[in-house]
């Protein structure tokens, strides 16, 4: 649902421009007929204007305004809100079908605009709706990438403390030095009360609750400098210290260690790292497809390997620092020159490149699955079925070279 959400103001868009496209054929007693707002299907919901015959509804309006970014829904919120978008989307049709008028879809600027916005909405509902349909990673997938990237998952410390917050240092030093004189554990909220004006902290016992070293303090400002001069101190009470234009002595309470999080801790977190990669490995494994299915034909400058051929493009992609821009020249390697004798070897690497730089073992499983069916005759067929076989070991290591791989 949130990926249809995000969809709506490009394909809605789409619509538009469609339409626009489309009455550019029609006379303009057609105008009507065209889908301006809307998402295209069928709407039984109360017509609540007309603009030139052209009937606007209600859920009209309440797609208009989830096509609307957050920071300007606030405008049409609340009571007479939604009156006033309905008067923004009439002015918006009467400026739309006078452009349709005076024919400005042919001009070319706007019939640019068009092309490229409508397929741009086309390619993302590709890659967003309809490749991933039904498509969705396995708990195993899951797992297997919170073990490869296990890093990234970590309970971070917490830290609770109190304080007493001063507008000078002569303040905050006499706080520090009754405490230090006479310290029991009811004084400190005694000294607070008499040297503190943070008011809201005062309503909480002086404590300014748990925190960790990378989040914000509500109630303490330039909570991120307060982080930061406190986030290592030990257990116990502290000599003043100064964050922004004020004065605090901190008392760390309590201090609980970061540690590494459990699957079941980590695993929406890792579900939503890995989601990303893993769709666009959905539209790479699409392409793969596509490709050999599709007639595609390179002409002219543009030729296969652009007139280069495919030792040269070894030798590139060797070159490149960018992993992306490795992968790309190897890509152009198996796909423009699929009988070269260097196609077997851009998919190995590529399944290195996809192993060493992304630890991403279901990549480069597809690319090692595509070596083994296309090219069964191939010196790397052995080591590939190795690799493959050792991807999801944890003890299996990752060769750091075709070289190394044929030495074990």
């Amino acid at each position: 649902m949130l990926i249809m959400r995000r969809l709506v103001p490009v394909l809605t868009l789409v619509g538009l421009v469609l339409a626009l496209a489309a009455c550019a054929e029609k006379s303009e007693d057609s105008l009507g007929d065209m889908p301006l707002y809307g998402d295209g299907g069928n709407d039984a919901s109360e017509v609540v204007a007309r603009v030139n015959g052209y009937e606007i509804t209600e859920q009209d309006v309440e797609i208009a305004y989830d096509e609307l970014v957050p920071r300007m829904r606030n405008r049409y919120d609340g009571e007479g809100g939604r009156q006033l978008l309905l008067k923004k989307m009439v002015d918006d049709l009467l400026l739309a079908q006078g452009a349709l008028e005076k024919d400005l879809q042919s001009v070319p600027e706007v019939g640019r605009t068009i092309i490229s916005t409508r397929r741009m909405a086309l390619v993302q509902a590709m890659r967003n709706l309809a490749i991933p349909d039904g498509q969705q990673p396995t708990e195993a997938d899951i797992e297997a990438f919170f073990k490869d990237n296990r890093q990234q998952f970590l309970q971070q410390p917490t830290i609770l403390a109190r304080h007493i917050e001063c507008l000078t240092l002569e303040r905050a030093q006499e706080a520090y030095q009754q405490l230090k004189d006479d310290y029991r554990s009811y004084q400190f909220m005694k000294v607070a009360g008499d040297y503190s004006v943070n008011e809201q902290t005062l309503n909480n016992n002086a404590e300014v609750g748990w925190y960790n070293p990378t989040g914000t303090i509500p109630m303490v400002a330039n909570s991120k400098e307060f982080i930061g001069k406190t986030a290592n101190l030990d257990v116990g009470l502290h000599a003043p210290i100064q964050v922004g234009d004020r004065w605090h002595v901190v008392e760390i309470l309590k201090k609980v260690p970061g540690r590494p999080m459990t699957f079941n801790e980590a695993r929406d977190q890792a579900l939503n790292a890995m989601l990303p990669a893993w769709n666009d490995n959905l539209v790479k494994e699409y392409l793969l497809q596509a490709r050999k299915d599709s007639s595609v034909e390179l002409l002219g400058q543009f030729a296969p390997g652009g007139g280069v051929d495919p030792e040269t493009l070894m030798k590139r992609a060797a070159l490149v620092a960018d992993p992306e821009a490795r992968i790309d020249y190897y890509r152009m390697i198996y796909t423009d020159f699929p009988e070269s004798d260097r196609a077997d070897d851009a998919l190995f690497m590529s399944a290195m490149v996809s192993i060493d730089t992304y630890a991403d073992r279901r990549m480069a499983q597809r690319y090692l699955d595509k070596l083994l069916k296309e090219y069964p005759d191939s010196e790397l067929y052995d080591d590939a079925s190795f690799m493959k076989e050792n991807l999801y070991n944890p003890e299996g290591m990752v060769p750091d070279s075709i070289q190394d791989l044929q030495s074990r």
